[in-house]
């Protein structure tokens, strides 16, 4: 990508937990991840996962995410 062409950014869902944003994982948007992942943390969340550890819905403007890529531990 040349320099004059920056990615779009596209308001998605995001999910605040004490504090800490989960954000859609680049491979699958249905896969919420946090700080540090993989390197750091390899822990990987459904939306239904954090809502029901209490996390709140938000927006954020990110570059766009895939709907079906595989998001596992060899898939990180």
């Amino acid at each position: 990508m040349s320099q004059d062409k920056k990615a779009e950014l596209i308001l998605q869902t995001v999910f605040v937990l004490n504090g800490l944003t989960y954000v859609p994982h680049y491979r699958n948007r249905d896969v919420f991840v946090g700080l540090g992942y993989p390197k750091h943390n390899q822990h990987r969340y459904s939306a239904r996962d954090l809502v029901q550890m209490g996390a709140n819905p938000s927006s954020a403007a990110l570059w766009q995410r895939s709907s079906s890529g595989v998001v596992n531990s060899t898939f990180p």
